[in-house]
């Protein structure tokens, strides 16, 4: 019975042995396979960054295009408001000769009055030709 507990105690430590041969062959496939995780992982990462650059560079030329057509759209607006003004401003000088015409007709303008609406008159159109010149830097913008 000893002979076979010694037998036993043998073929254990035997095992053991075999076993602790096994281990640095596993511990440097452990470690092949952590340095290839590492380098895909640093892969990963990199190609995370690349993206995160490109899409960051696409959100600002969204970004500059969208800023681009607002100053476009302000600009139209304005232009339309200067049209809108020399248009205002062409009736008013209509409506003012009017008045001239018919208050020379009938003879109830005084000569300070002729001389009122006149001036009227002129300011209305230099007030026109100042804002035809604006108009036309906007269109230049555009």
């Amino acid at each position: 019975m000893r002979k076979v507990f010694v037998l036993l105690v043998f073929m254990l430590m035997g095992s053991l042995v075999v076993a602790q041969d096994d281990a640095p062959v596993n511990e440097k496939e452990v470690i092949v396979d952590v340095e290839e995780e590492m380098k895909q992982v640093k892969k990963d990462v990199k190609e995370a960054k690349a993206d995160a650059k490109k899409e960051k560079k696409e959100a600002a030329r969204q970004k500059k295009k969208d800023a681009a057509k607002k100053k476009e759209d302000k600009l139209k607006k304005q232009i339309s408001s200067k049209t809108k003004s020399i248009s205002k401003e062409e009736k008013q000088i209509a409506k003012l000769r009017a008045q001239l015409e018919k208050g020379k007709l009938k003879g109830t303008l005084s000569p300070v009055d002729i001389q009122k609406i006149e001036d009227k008159i002129a300011k209305s159109q230099m007030k026109i030709m100042k804002e035809k010149e604006k108009r036309t830097k906007l269109n230049r913008k555009l």
